[in-house]
């Protein structure tokens, strides 16, 4: 019976998490980890030698599918351009949003940078 239950309350925790995390405007980002290339681009340099590639992801929540996706664009961005690429640079490459209950929505964006 303990088991079930758990199974029952794991879907409310989540709605629970991401509403907590909609009310506090929190969005989380991160930069592909090197030798990542074949999954996520990475950071690499083209064989011209004349350029240099680089993805980030950001994730977002919000009331609406824009909304979260708005969110984890900024995010993105924010992380990009705080490892040194102008806004001008990147671009917005792919994004995912889904439902996680209860009126929320949560995203993942990635950005492509190329300098």
């Amino acid at each position: 019976m303990g088991r079930s239950s758990a199974f029952r309350l794991r879907p409310l925790a989540v709605a629970l998490a991401a509403s907590a995390c909609l009310a506090a405007g929190t969005a989380s980002a991160q930069a592909a980890p090197a030798g990542a290339e074949a999954v996520a681009g990475g950071a690499y340099a083209n064989p011209d030698g004349l350029s240099e590639v680089r993805m980030f992801t950001g994730n977002g929540v919000g009331t609406s599918p824009s909304q979260a996706v708005d969110g984890a664009v900024r995010t993105a961005r924010a992380v990009a351009q705080s490892a040194g690429w102008q806004a001008s640079q990147c671009h917005v490459r792919a994004t995912d949003v889904r439902s996680v209950g209860g009126g929320v929505y949560a995203a993942v964006a990635s950005l492509f940078c190329q300098r």
